[in-house]
């Protein structure tokens, strides 16, 4: 065992550290690639690691000094530390191939005036954390889209036209909710007023472009962010490109080092290519009904799975001869396994991992407007189509009961025109000019657990009525399927009405 520091010892690293004598500390005011140097030599010392970060300090390894990186005269210090930490990460992650080392530095990157469409892209990346400018609680501005000169008149006039239909419906729905909707005995004004504004932005957000501009607040480690920037470098967009080079750019201002690898992809970039080559030889598919969700495939023999996947980890038996003890197990004893496991949960308890044994998947057909909210559950494996208008559009009921449907209409009809005019010559990019209204096909797997969380959030009664019915429809078939399991799934099956702020 380590001997503790000394007092002195304790006053060199106490900049850098919550604390300097237990054992459960935070790192502090170090540069994110030093402290992935230091986090990486858990795997290489014996030592604990502010004895290792005094190591550093005192052979000059590091080459800052306490006053130096604190004070006015931090920038040369910390330019050095972060010199020596690219030396470190040159040997041991480039050199070697520890890559998991790069997840201890973590970037927090701020990513404006970018297309909704370019931001579905960026928050395509699974390990990581997002915030976006919402459509629900935001009025955009009018003329807030990405200006796309070379896709040529018909892209700026059909975005223009969305915009200033957009602008000139909002203050008519705001008007038009406040006479339906009075304010409630104890509301204030303040909140009447931002309720009826939210109640607007809901309806008429469908309005609005893939081309509109948005802002997002991005929050991930620097293995994720190679990989995404990588995905993004290699995209067919030429703005999702662009984005990339630009976050990459700043990046490596802070971690240099480990995202020297994110690039171009021939891969990624050629295989997208040959598969749309693909897809266009199979012959045309027969019609089918376009069902709001459809499930796609449910694991056979799911009760007697589960059962054994939560037994599992309280015996000493093999996978097959757990199952094989499950199934000779009547249907009251299999009931009392899963009743055991899941009854006792809180309200805002998660059920236990032993869920995620079993996989569903299910073809949703969504609004864009909705997909954005859908997508962010990320513990899914998810492969969504490209924006076209062959689905149709939804029409909210806001949009109808207050009269402004041919408005709407007419909106909706001049985009679907300009995209088939502008899919011809411009098919990577004509989906800019689609409203969130339109509708797109998304392919999602989820794990049972993951279907609990989904469809208790997304179902809830505030929640946009577009994804709660998609929530919903999900229960349902889940419960068609394994009515058992879904018993135990929290749903709010409500269908409420208009007036409710």
């Amino acid at each position: 065992m380590s001997e503790r520091l000394t007092t002195r010892e304790e006053e060199i690293v106490r900049p850098f550290v919550t604390n300097a004598d237990r054992p459960v500390f935070l790192l502090r005011n170090l540069p994110e690639e030093v402290v992935a140097v230091l986090f990486a030599y858990y795997s290489r010392s014996r030592e604990p690691l502010r004895h290792n970060l005094l190591k550093l300090i005192q052979e000059n390894d590091l080459d800052f000094h306490n006053s130096a990186l604190l004070g006015e005269e931090g920038g040369e210090a910390l330019a050095s530390a972060r010199e020596k930490a690219r030396q470190f990460h040159e040997k041991w992650v480039v050199g070697y191939g520890h890559a998991s080392v790069a997840e201890h530095a973590v970037a927090h990157i701020a990513v404006e005036d970018v297309s909704i469409l370019a931001s579905k892209v960026i928050e395509d990346a699974r390990l990581a954390s997002y915030t976006e400018k919402s459509t629900r609680y935001v009025i955009f501005e009018k003329g807030r889209y990405l200006r796309l000169p070379e896709m040529g008149p018909v892209y700026e006039e059909t975005c223009a036209h969305l915009f200033e239909t957009y602008s000139a419906l909002m203050p008519r729905m705001v008007e038009a909710v406040r006479s339906a909707l009075p304010r409630k005995e104890g509301q204030s004004e303040r909140d009447y007023d931002a309720a009826c504004r939210a109640k607007a932005c809901d309806a008429l957000r469908y309005l609005l472009p893939a081309a509109t501009l948005t802002n997002i607040g991005i929050t991930l480690n620097a293995r994720a962010l190679e990989h995404l920037l990588t995905k993004m470098l290699s995209h067919p967009l030429e703005e999702v490109r662009v984005i990339a080079a630009a976050m990459k750019e700043e990046a490596v201002k802070q971690i240099p080092t480990l995202l020297k690898y994110a690039d171009y992809n021939p891969y990624m970039a050629e295989t997208g290519r040959a598969m749309e080559a693909l897809a266009k030889e199979l012959p045309a598919p027969s019609a089918s009904a376009e069902r709001p969700v459809a499930l796609v495939y449910a694991p056979e023999d799911a009760e007697d799975r589960l059962a054994a996947a939560i037994l599992y980890g309280y015996t000493r038996h093999s996978w097959e001869a757990l199952v094989s003890a499950v199934k000779s197990m009547s249907s009251e004893q299999k009931e009392r396994v899963l009743d055991e496991y899941l009854s006792r949960r809180g309200r805002f308890d998660a059920p236990l991992r032993a869920l995620e044994h079993l996989y569903y998947t299910f073809e949703i057909l969504v609004d864009y407007g909705a997909f954005r909210d859908i997508q962010r559950h990320r513990m899914a494996t998810q492969t969504a189509q490209e924006n076209t208008p062959i689905h149709g559009y939804c029409i909210p009921q806001e949009i109808s009961d207050f009269g402004f449907e041919a408005e709407y209409k007419e909106a909706m009809d001049r985009s679907a025109s300009a995209w088939e005019t502008l899919a011809r010559s411009h098919p990577a990019g004509a989906g800019y000019m689609l409203p969130l209204a339109y509708r797109k096909r998304v392919l999602f797997t989820w794990n049972l657990r993951e279907l609990h969380h989904f469809i208790q959030l997304r179902s809830s009664r505030q929640g946009h009525i577009s994804y709660r019915r998609i929530a919903q429809a999900v229960y349902e078939e889940l419960s068609r399927v394994h009515p058992l399991l879904a018993r135990y799934v929290r749903v709010d099956m409500s269908d409420y009405e208009l007036g409710r702020l």
